[in-house]
């Protein structure tokens, strides 16, 4: 929170996307400065380990209960220990029961971890949401939402824009850092390449651009559908190596359709020409938009790449890295949720505060 508030003085006079890019620019500022922090790294300078081994909140308490004490000089030497002791029962062995969760053997085992951190998670979406649709409908909710749209009459009419600004960057660093928080305990540690803008950054926009600004419920939306995409594609990776694993026949389509688009690009190109054609014929903009993306960048690559530059990059066979192809894939919904639905699957909605009967009365006593 107090560097949210810090953040706001230096970028007072910046506005939409410049605000956004000094924004985006510090936080990679930030990581690659912690990528090169002698205290977070081992050996040479690419073996960066980050931070791990720290206490996980209510861990003990999950798996050993109360009054159960863990260290060197106890019985227990952490709370897995706890966990592996049958004649114990804490918490996660009552949700265990309850859940019916067995294991090879067909015993009730401990629920695990990740379970407490869902629910407390749960319980913090339900805080933050009551907390900023009440900060929304309140007189500071309304005065951020005029700054948002005209500062300059914002301050016409005697509010102070800077701390105004400074006190919402400072919750919502607030919240990001419990979000962030929630990520560290699910990960059990940091390091560098965890934080790189397309794991982070880029997921929270795409978040944002599909669900709809300025609208909790549109965030939810949007961030439920990139969390379903990311955990589809972790299938699909898996999948690749083995027939055996679910989705395989899906990863098989995938890579014979991205063979083609890199062996045979004349035809996708002349397919894109077709569209392209297409849409200038029945004026419809978004075909013609899509079939011009698409001859411009297959016409380019046919040239540009050769049979080599091919076999340099792909040396046992083309195949999709799917991670590469879950940021395309995220890249492409957000650019078709900016073409034909800017506003984002829930748009915002005008909010105007209702009037008290007190001030009902005046109004019809003056008339």
């Amino acid at each position: 929170a107090a560097f949210g508030w810090a953040l706001a003085y230096p970028t007072a006079r910046l506005r939409m996307d410049y605000f956004a890019i000094v924004t985006i620019s510090l936080g990679e500022i930030v990581r690659v400065l912690l990528a090169g922090e002698p205290l977070l790294r081992v050996g040479s300078i690419g073996s960066a380990i980050g931070i791990s081994k720290y206490t996980l909140p209510l861990k003990q308490w999950w798996f050993c209960g109360r009054g159960v004490s863990i260290g060197p000089d106890t019985d227990y030497i952490s709370a897995d220990s706890c966990r592996n002791d049958s004649a114990l029962i804490g918490p996660a062995d009552k949700m265990g029961e309850l859940l019916n969760l067995t294991d090879a053997n067909g015993l009730i085992e401990p629920a695990p971890y990740m379970m407490l951190l869902a629910i407390m998670g749960i319980i913090s979406v339900i805080l933050v949401w009551w907390l900023l649709e009440t900060i929304l409908s309140s007189p500071w909710g309304r005065i951020l939402r005029a700054i948002r749209e005209d500062e300059e009459v914002a301050q016409h009419h005697g509010h102070d824009v800077l701390s105004h600004k400074a006190a919402s960057l400072a919750l919502g660093a607030a919240i990001a850092g419990l979000a962030g928080a929630f990520w560290a305990w699910k990960l059990t540690g940091f390091e560098p390449s965890i934080m790189s803008p397309a794991r982070s950054t880029f997921l929270v926009w795409a978040a944002f651009i599909i669900g709809g600004k300025a609208n909790n419920k549109g965030m939810i939306i949007g961030a439920f559908i990139i969390v379903l995409m990311e955990f589809v594609f972790n299938v699909l990776v898996a999948a690749q190596g083995s027939p055996d694993l679910p989705l395989y026949s899906t990863a098989d389509k995938i890579d014979r359709l991205f063979q083609w688009l890199v062996m045979d690009q004349w035809e996708v190109t002349k397919i894109f020409i077709t569209i392209l054609i297409l849409g200038i014929l029945l004026r419809i903009r978004i075909i013609s938009d899509i079939g011009m993306s698409g001859v411009f960048v297959f016409l380019f690559t046919l040239f540009m790449l050769g049979q080599r530059s091919i076999e340099e990059s792909f040396n046992n066979g083309v195949s999709a890295d799917m991670a590469y192809v879950k940021v395309l894939l995220i890249g492409s919904l957000m650019l078709f949720s900016l073409k034909l639905n800017p506003k984002g699957l829930i748009p915002e909605v005008p909010f105007r505060p209702s009037k008290h009967s007190s001030q009902l009365d005046e109004g019809v006593g003056e008339k």
